[in-house]
């Protein structure tokens, strides 16, 4: 798809379909959706407060974090929630990443 061709209301549009997150500068948002064609974007993770401690949503093609979040499940300062929704994997902390 030629995103260049496409005016700024509708491909901040499609930005949101996608759930991609970024300035709101016409080249900045043409350059996310062709990253996400091609399966480069990684999307950033979120961080909720949750019952006095913090909900991490990591994406999936986020391997620094995922690993990061690997040791802190080992050392028993996080938890695997059991969750998965919009391209995130959801862990409980006590801590955000680094």
């Amino acid at each position: 798809m030629e995103y260049e061709n496409l005016r700024l209301d509708v491909l901040t549009k499609l930005i949101d379909e996608r759930g991609i997150t970024c300035k709101n500068k016409k080249e900045v948002i043409i350059e996310h959706p062709q990253m996400d064609d091609e399966g480069k974007y990684i999307g950033g993770t979120s961080y909720e407060r949750w019952e006095g401690r913090i909900l991490v949503g990591i994406d999936l093609k986020n391997g620094p974090h995922l690993i990061q979040m690997g040791k802190l499940v080992e050392k028993k300062e996080a938890s695997y929630k059991g969750l998965y929704a919009s391209d995130r994997i959801y862990f409980i902390s006590n801590q955000k990443l680094i």
